[in-house]
């Protein structure tokens, strides 16, 4: 596995997606909606690192969770090891966007992002997209976290 640095990429494109490796890979993503509300289902497909894997989801407006649990402002975090690694919630969005990144805790309870090695590359399916994402670690394996949203009605 290739040392790299995926943040310095980041730093020279002030943030926007690049090329690496014939993928275009991004800090996170801005997935749009077909309706200002609907209802999107959460799939994590695996995860192969060490440490805690997790996805933060946020909108303009709010995210309700089967639980009952109303996210209205901030990010609402989805871990591997606290939720189902499938469920849906309902996002209220007055812009239709729902932004996402892959997250990360190497075990001191931070919720950890967007340095080191850190992306994700995405993969249209039907509905929705998976993404590949790549924690902090210094690596380009993409293999860290893999989930996926689809929107369900």
């Amino acid at each position: 596995m290739k040392r790299i640095v995926l943040a310095d990429l980041f730093d020279e494109s002030n943030g926007k997606p690049i090329q690496y490796e014939g993928k275009t890979i991004v800090m996170w993503d801005r997935f749009p909606l077909p309706a200002k509300e609907c209802k999107i289902r959460y799939r994590i497909l695996s995860t192969d690192s060490e440490w805690r894997q997790g996805m933060a989801l946020q909108t303009e407006g709010e995210l309700e969770f089967e639980s009952g649990e109303i996210f209205d402002r901030g990010w609402a975090d989805i871990w591997e090891d606290v939720l189902d690694w499938e469920g849906e919630f309902i996002c209220r969005s007055k812009n239709g966007l729902l932004d996402l990144k892959n997250i990360w805790d190497t075990g001191n309870g931070c919720v950890e992002s967007w340095h080191n090695g850190a992306a994700m590359w995405i993969e249209e399916i039907s509905g929705g997209r998976r993404y590949h994402c790549n924690d902090g670690h210094f690596d380009d394996d993409f293999t860290d976290l893999v989930f996926e949203l689809i929107v369900v009605e």
